[in-house]
């Protein structure tokens, strides 16, 4: 997903820090390309404070805060990403299958997809990713958590964690 820089009356965000971008790791002794994508809840929030926004038919309003802190989603990802720690996850509501990242105060929320006839290669779609506040802690996704690396294997080898 490519976006654009948003403008609001006189003021425009830079969207560069969200666009697509690849990284290569060495996963059980085999090169493995991920492409990282950025979802429009990593901006924006339901809670009707900021400049309404609508991507694929969903309204959400810009989140200032969410904002800020996805400027520092990239570097995270290139500096500390492959050596973390995720718990899957099953969304009931979303049906959705994901994993979050428990940074202490940060949560990362993505999907990882392997695409037909791909060999090495995995999409990473970052749903969310917002501060999480101390009350707001047990709300986040429980379970047993796995090495990001060990994850990426079994995308990679087609299989589910």
């Amino acid at each position: 997903m490519q976006w654009k820089d948003l403008v609001f009356g006189d003021t425009t965000k830079s969207m560069a820090h969200l666009q697509p971008f690849e990284m290569i790791f060495e996963v059980a002794a085999q090169s493995v390309t991920v492409k990282f994508e950025f979802g429009f809840h990593c901006f924006t929030d339901d809670k009707c404070r900021g400049e309404p926004l609508t991507h694929k038919g969903e309204r959400r309003y810009f989140c200032p805060t969410r904002y800020f802190y996805s400027s520092q989603l990239r570097d995270y990802i290139e500096r500390r990403f492959i050596e973390s720690m995720a718990v899957p996850h099953y969304s009931r509501k979303g049906g959705q299958r994901y994993f979050c990242l428990d940074l202490h105060e940060y949560a990362i929320f993505f999907s990882i997809s392997k695409p037909v006839g791909s060999q090495n290669y995995l999409r990473l779609h970052v749903i969310s990713a917002y501060e999480v506040d101390n009350w707001g802690r047990h709300t986040l996704p429980r379970g047993k958590p796995y090495n990001v690396r060990y994850i990426l294997k079994m995308r990679n080898d087609g299989k589910s964690v």
